[in-house]
Order: C-alpha cells, then structure tokens, then sequence
C-alpha cells in the first residue's frame, strides 16, 4: 500500500525542522542540495499493493499499512559514477538525511544517478507492521 505523498511530505517536513534546505520535484519527490551532490528523495511502492483480510485500501487506508513489506525510501545520487556508500553518503547534510530516513520502518536505498550502483540497508525488523 503506498502512502507515497504522505510519506514524502514527511520527510520534507522533518528536513524544514533540522534546517536543511529541500525542495519537491516531480511525483512528490523531496531533492536536498548537497553541494555538488544534489540527493533525490522518493518513494518506491512495494510490491504488495494492498494488505491481507481484503480490506479497501481507498475506504480505510491506515488498516493493514505495509503489511509485511512497506514501501522503500530511495536515496538518488546526482553523481552517474558514485561506486560506493560513501559516495552517496559523502558528507554531514547527506548524513543527516541518510540517519533520518533511518527513522522509518522501511527499508533504504541508495543509488547512483545512472543506476549502476545502489545498495538496500534492511528497515527496522521490529516494526515492519509500522512502515509507510
């Protein structure tokens, strides 16, 4: 189930509140100035689109939320040939983000722009019920 905007704006928000600049780009998503690495935020919908038991995703959209598999925050590199975390991860403003994002039940992703590389860091195991 993805409460992509929900979840995007939230994160923007809790940006507003540690003073780091952002601003939305298409599809909601949120993109942090980092210098020469612009960081893009998004949402990557999971593949289970709606939760167990039947229950109407347009009529109660909070029953059954992330049921065993939330969504994905994807953390975009603007740099084609960032290789490695570090690369992405590159200095305090995209830590800020990185730590964050942490915060929710769901798992990241880190990319480069053109794709090549990307790793998953796995959400917190307890509260998978929890994601967005």
């Amino acid at each position: 189930m993805a409460n992509q905007k929900q979840v995007l704006d939230k994160i923007a928000r809790n940006l507003d509140i540690l003073s780091i600049p952002e601003s939305r780009g298409a599809n909601y998503e949120v993109i942090v100035a980092n210098g020469s690495n612009t960081l893009i935020v998004t949402y990557v919908s999971a593949s289970i689109q709606s939760p167990m038991g039947g229950v109407d995703d347009t009529i109660s959209p909070y029953l059954g939320m992330g049921i065993a598999n939330p969504g994905k925050i994807q953390i975009q590199s603007s740099i084609s040939t960032a290789g490695t975390i570090a690369d992405v991860i590159d200095g305090n403003v995209a830590a800020q983000l990185f730590a964050m994002c942490s915060g929710f039940a769901n798992d990241i992703i880190l990319m480069n722009q053109s794709g090549s590389y990307s790793h998953e860091f796995r959400g917190d195991v307890d509260n998978l019920n929890m994601g967005n």
